[in-house]
């Protein structure tokens, strides 16, 4: 969104206020973002600081993104807001301070495009849950619990410990000796063998 400054240009003190509806289709682009349900909503206030212009503002957008436990969607408002500066112009330094972006006006107009995205991008909350309840998904099948059984043993495997059991299960199975399949007991052919004998 570019701001026209030509209003409180050489008037220190002076400010004036926006509020605007802004796409967020950016938002699509984040994996844990499954719709953007609405426009961003933005109220933004610029005042003239005389070295600067402070843009301070805050923003909403409704969206729906996913439950990290079972993966269910579930619709949140997200908030953010913002407290920056726009320099007149850029203020050179050492090395460090080229390594941050300056914010700086261009002719008489701010572009707080970005400042309006990154602002939102860091809101985003890292893991959300439908519930504080919720159990998540069956680690062996991935059914819902919420849902109900799912009918899986209950005992608890170390996922990490799966594949030794697996192994331990194939070892045992080939350490059982394979039954035979006679008729007749061992004391029966010894006999029988010791009659031909005599």
């Amino acid at each position: 969104m570019r701001l026209n400054i030509s209003g409180i240009q050489g008037r220190k003190g002076a400010f004036f206020q926006v509020k605007r509806d802004l796409p967020g289709d950016f938002l699509q682009t984040v994996p844990e973002v499954s719709k953007v349900l609405g426009p961003i909503s933005a109220e933004l206030t610029v005042t003239n600081t005389g070295d600067a212009y402070l843009v301070t503002g805050d923003f909403s957008v409704d969206l729906e993104l996913r439950c990290s436990r079972c993966l269910k969607p579930l619709r949140i408002t997200l908030e953010a807001s913002c407290e920056e500066e726009f320099l007149k112009e850029p203020e050179l330094g050492d090395e460090e301070d080229f390594l941050e972006e300056q914010l700086v006006v261009e002719g008489s107009e701010l572009d707080t495009t970005s400042l309006i995205e990154d602002s939102l991008l860091i809101s985003l909350p890292m893991k959300v849950v439908c519930s504080p309840d919720c159990p998540g998904l069956c680690t062996k099948c991935g059914a819902v619990l919420a849902d109900g059984d799912c009918g899986c043993s209950t005992a608890d495997v170390d996922i990490r410990l799966a594949p030794l059991m697996k192994l331990l299960e194939a070892s045992s199975q080939e350490a059982r000796p394979e039954r035979r399949k006679d008729h007749g007991s061992t004391k029966e052919k010894t006999l029988q063998s010791k009659g031909k004998l005599s």
